[in-house]
């Protein structure tokens, strides 16, 4: 069970779950994505034991890039499907999964 605390940061000041960056070693506010200012050793060591880590959001019908390893929706180009990060083309999508895609960027352009 993770253990909570409040959040010190002007403005938020909720008891939330904390996670800590095993990057920087800093943990931070899971409301409002602030670092949280004087944890102590303990308090990161047990979250590290606890892994009160962030998870990475899924974005819904993103794939992932054979070059450049980012994660995000596809553009479409002439009937091809391009990184939106690279611009090289996406070989490593199913036919099915295309006409939901083509779709699904059709209704995200009228909204």
């Amino acid at each position: 069970m993770p253990f909570s605390m409040f959040c010190n940061n002007k403005g938020c000041g909720q008891t939330m779950e904390p996670y800590i960056d095993p990057t920087d070693d800093k943990v931070y506010c899971s409301s409002c994505d602030n670092e949280i200012l004087n944890t102590t050793h303990f308090m990161k060591v047990q979250m590290k034991t606890l892994k009160q880590f962030k998870r990475k959001q899924k974005i819904g019908f993103s794939i992932k890039c054979q070059k450049c390893s980012r994660e995000n929706i596809p553009k479409i180009d002439k009937d091809k499907f391009l990184c939106q990060h690279c611009n090289i083309e996406l070989n490593n999508i199913s036919e099915p999964f295309k006409l939901l895609l083509k779709e699904k960027i059709k209704n995200s352009r009228e909204e």
